[in-house]
């Protein structure tokens, strides 16, 4: 049976296209998978260390990796389009925006640059504060104490005013100082040392992005 040319032609270039998108596809789906499954792992990351504040430090690994899924996906012009421009819902973009205002807000660059030294001995002196206040007698704890949580905070002053006053250390110091200041009336709260309000309305808003990705994925 002869079959003209044009028809060969335009049959090769359908099963070209076909190939083509049939590879685009694969090649998107598994950008996407990337990112689901890296945002999924932060997210678990994310409320394991909540309470108290760890996240700066053992969520780096999870968060730097949805990161680089996330770039990935945008320097791919193909993927863009098909995962972030053409979903109304902006799934991504709106998962990716909650996990990086929340890391930014809750200055966690800052906490890069620490060493397990300089955290061990904020820790230890943490820890010093606090069996202070459990060894000592409520109506002695402002003096017997007072030494104890001024070194911690000469620490954490210092520690500030060198940048690595991030969340995990802040979300400590604020804990401390309103043990310090308000159960055992210390002092004065220093409401400088707190500011992880915003880190923690942006770790709330996480879990609801996360069920749109659910959505988005499933």
């Amino acid at each position: 049976m002869y079959v003209k040319q044009p028809t060969v032609f335009i049959a090769v270039c359908f099963l070209t296209f076909a190939a083509g998108s049939a590879k685009l596809e694969q090649e998107c789906k598994s950008l996407q998978l990337k990112f689901a499954t890296s945002s999924t792992e932060f997210t678990k990351c994310l409320g394991k260390n909540t309470k108290p504040v760890h996240i700066c430090v053992n969520c780096a690994a999870t968060f730097n990796t949805t990161k680089s899924a996330f770039v990935n996906i945008t320097k791919n012009s193909n993927c863009t389009e098909v995962l972030l421009d053409s979903d109304n819902a902006m799934v991504i973009h709106r998962l990716w925006d909650a996990y990086s205002n929340m890391w930014t807000s809750a200055l966690c660059e800052l906490c890069s640059g620490l060493t397990q030294d300089i955290a061990e001995n904020f820790i230890n002196k943490t820890d010093a504060v606090i069996h202070c206040f459990d060894n000592t007698p409520r109506h002695t704890i402002c003096q017997k104490c007072n030494s104890e949580y001024d070194t911690l905070l000469n620490l954490f002053k210092n520690l500030q005013s060198n940048g690595y006053a991030c969340a995990d250390l802040a979300d400590s110091m604020n804990s401390t100082s309103h043990m310090w200041s308000v159960d055992y009336n210390c002092g004065h709260l220093p409401l400088e040392y707190v500011p992880v309000l915003t880190m923690t309305l942006g770790v709330s808003l996480v879990p609801i992005f996360f069920y749109l990705s659910l959505w988005k994925f499933g």
